[in-house]
């Protein structure tokens, strides 16, 4: 997962050429498809206890995101960590087999 980042933080650097989003100063396409992972990424963390987007390590990475997630046109929409958490651990205990 590390090395898939790192290759999200060179392409935003390269993409966004010091802008706010991968295309510039306005979310567009590649926003869009990246960000509607966002809120899994959050569920994932929450689950595991493990962060996967460290600050430290891509910062500029997790400045998009944080950006992303907080515009107006986008936090009403976010799904909610906890409600992606309770369907997914809901979904994990209905697919396990029975003995």
């Amino acid at each position: 997962m590390s090395t898939a980042l790192e290759h999200l933080e060179e392409a935003f650097v390269k993409c966004s050429q010091g802008k706010h989003y991968f295309g510039g100063d306005r979310i567009g396409f590649l926003d869009l498809v990246l960000g509607s992972h966002l809120g899994w990424f959050k569920a994932v963390e929450k689950i595991s206890g493990i962060k996967l987007l460290e600050e430290a390590k891509y910062h500029e990475f997790t400045a998009w995101a944080d950006r992303f997630c907080t515009h107006h046109a986008v936090k009403d929409v976010m799904p909610e960590t906890d409600k992606l958490v309770e369907f997914s651990t809901s979904s994990a205990v209905k697919a396990k087999p029975t003995d």
